[in-house]
């Protein structure tokens, strides 16, 4: 990794789970290490190369990249194909703790990954490091101040999800890495304050398996590209897109990836930029499909 100088460091940090333990900082991005008691910061230089500082944690830093997007998709779908290519100098993170994978998740529903990054690096420091028993044991006040950019709401799910990590599974949720993937889903579902897409979220980028996260940028993407012919937004809708995504297309989970970078980039809800979008030449776009419907 040392010799990787064809990341896209913006694009690594900014489309899935395990990269939020990184907060934007300046020109880079900050990582608390609990172990160490240390902030670390990443930064790309203009030469493409990444920084690290301090210096003695590079190889650390660098062994947190696993492989970049062009090896996601093996399939024959020509749009995936193109985006694959397209954002090869994105990569895929390592998986992570599934519990602390839990928590991020739980911080960034309704809310933006840089509120959850900022909320979780408070955790961080407060703490000395978060974990199932200092959740369960956190006093809900102090809990619910930390945490108020993301929603005090969610103290309860974090101290009462904890709990029932402990009472039900000993402290641990790695069990589930082996399990099938319905029952852990099903164990991930049952805890509180835990809903279908933060279930996915955690069994995709900590615990291997490999599921679609359905949202509703995931949803207007997946109709624009043809993809899936669910539409809207609805439960159903999203329901509808994780099982075209999942059974019929048969997609590897990580490859969701690429459709969350073209819809942050180029298929945007209000106004897609249609003429510069890498799949343009080859996407249904969903203007002319509505056209063709109503006539």
């Amino acid at each position: 990794m040392d010799a990787m100088m064809d990341v896209d460091l913006r694009s690594t940090m900014d489309i899935q789970i395990t990269a939020l333990e990184w907060m934007p900082y300046e020109n880079g991005y900050l990582k608390y290490y609990p172990d160490e008691d240390r902030d670390v910061y990443l930064e790309q230089c203009p030469d493409g190369t990444l920084m690290v500082s301090p210096e003695r944690f590079r190889a650390r830093v660098m062994s947190e990249f696993d492989y970049p997007l062009d090896q996601v998709y093996c399939g024959d779908n020509p749009v995936l194909l193109k985006l694959k290519e397209f954002y090869r100098h994105c990569w895929v993170l390592k998986l992570h703790d599934p519990y602390i994978s839990l928590i991020i998740t739980i911080l960034t529903q309704n809310k933006t990954a840089d509120s959850a990054r900022r909320t979780f690096y408070r955790l961080q420091h407060r703490y000395k490091g978060i974990d199932v028993h200092k959740m369960a044991a956190a006093d809900k006040g102090e809990l619910e101040e930390l945490i108020r950019t993301s929603g005090p709401y969610k103290a309860d799910f974090i101290i009462r999800c904890s709990q029932e990590i402990i009472d039900r599974y000993g402290g641990s949720i790695e069990w589930m890495r082996d399990a099938p993937t319905r029952e852990a889903r099903e164990a991930l579902l049952g805890l509180y304050g835990v809903g279908p897409k933060t279930a996915d979220c955690v069994l995709l980028f900590s615990l291997g398996h490999s599921v679609v996260p359905v949202d509703t940028h995931i949803c207007r993407v997946s109709e624009r590209t043809g993809l899936s012919m669910a539409t809207g937004d609805s439960e159903a809708a999203k329901r509808k897109v994780k099982e075209d995504l999942e059974k019929r297309r048969r997609i590897p989970g990580m490859a969701h990836l690429l459709i969350i970078n073209l819809g942050r980039d180029f298929c945007k809800a209000v106004a897609p930029l249609h003429s510069i979008c890498p799949v343009g030449d080859i996407c249904p776009k969903r203007d002319e499909r509505k056209e063709k419907k109503l006539t």
